[in-house]
């Protein structure tokens, strides 16, 4: 008896051991009443990731109706240098991790795909809703040389920006280090949401290190944010044809302390800026004296310059205290060390 126990026992083990079994090519479409989707089946966000078998390479085509979205959160981590977690949407943005936690992504129509290829011995599920796109916009409004800036996930919201020339999107994420929420928030070209052309979210935009700037032809954008965050994600909103040639680094404040930011205009002219409402001051900065440094208190266009200043003058003039919604420092050739007190 004892030897059928422990022959069954090892058994059982080594079928656990081995983990789950999946295969290419997997066609998924929307189950009635928009029931979520698990794989495996067995599985639910409540528990930790099973095992996934080794050596495996496999893929998921999610269909996705005109009118709704998809939300897909993954649970899993790899375990060599090899392995992957892919997903990529309408748009051809490709993303790829060797760990997920359940941060979800979100995908317009019409479809997308996710795809796990792992070497060694991994941990892998997922789960997939469908939900209902907004249908009428929160508000139309038109951007020009004014800059706005909006939290950009503390609610769910349909805006669409029109302008004279292009938009341009600058994300700044209340945590540099953990900015998943930005991808709530999709980007269409156009419009409406029906018409318009889906580019991607604000995480994407964010980790692109640049401004997302409209195609040529288009020149209003629609943002949708399709779950609300206790997140304070701003974004900064313009129209294109004031800063399209620029570089952005933007400004960190950190409160009761000093901080540094660098800007670079050997190759391309850039600006450093700030969205933040806390007041700080630019104690020290180390630039040319015969480089011309702009402040601009909002868009870099004329209707809201400050000065544009030599590096010996702007130096003069220092300690300088700055409250302003969005602050804007534009180096015309250089490099400026810029170093503020909050």
């Amino acid at each position: 008896m004892f030897f059928r126990l422990f022959l069954f026992l090892s058994v059982a083990s080594s079928v656990s051991a081995a983990g789950n079994v999946c295969k290419t090519g997997n066609i998924v479409n929307r189950l009635v009443n928009s029931q979520p989707y698990y794989w495996p089946a067995t599985w639910n966000e409540t528990q930790t990731a099973p095992a996934l078998e080794m050596g495996q390479t496999c893929s998921w085509t999610v269909t996705i109706p005109q009118g709704y979205y998809a939300k897909l959160i993954i649970n899993g981590k790899t375990q060599d240098s090899l392995s992957i977690f892919q997903t990529i949407d309408a748009a051809g943005n490709l993303m790829r991790t060797t760990q997920e936690g359940m941060q979800p992504y979100y995908f317009p129509p019409s479809k997308f795909s996710v795809t796990v290829s792992n070497q060694a011995a991994a941990t892998f599920a997922f789960r997939i809703e469908w939900k209902l796109l907004p249908t009428l916009p929160t508000l139309y409004t038109q951007i020009s040389a004014i800059a706005e800036v909006i939290n950009a996930t503390n609610k769910e919201y349909y805006i669409v920006y029109d302008s004279n020339s292009g938009v341009s999107l600058l994300p700044f994420p209340e945590d540099i280090n953990n900015y998943y929420s930005l991808r709530s928030t999709l980007i269409f070209e156009g419009g409406r949401i029906q018409r318009g052309n889906y580019i991607g979210n604000l995480f994407l935009i964010y980790q692109s290190g640049n401004q997302y700037i409209t195609s040529s032809g288009f020149d209003s954008v629609v943002i949708v944010n399709l779950e609300a965050s206790n997140q304070t994600n701003l974004l900064l909103i313009q129209e294109s044809r004031y800063v399209e040639n620029l570089h952005y680094v933007e400004l960190v404040p950190v409160l009761n302390s000093q901080y540094k930011a660098t800007i670079n205009s050997q190759i391309k002219t850039s600006a450093l800026v700030s969205t933040s409402s806390i007041k700080q001051t630019l104690i020290d900065i180390q630039m040319d004296d015969n480089a011309n440094i702009t402040v601009a208190y909002g868009t870099p266009d004329p209707m809201v310059f400050d000065k544009t200043y030599t590096g010996l003058q702007f130096k003069k003039l220092l300690p300088i205290m700055y409250e302003t919604p969005v602050l804007t420092f534009v180096l015309d050739s250089g490099v400026a060390v810029f170093t503020f007190q909050a």
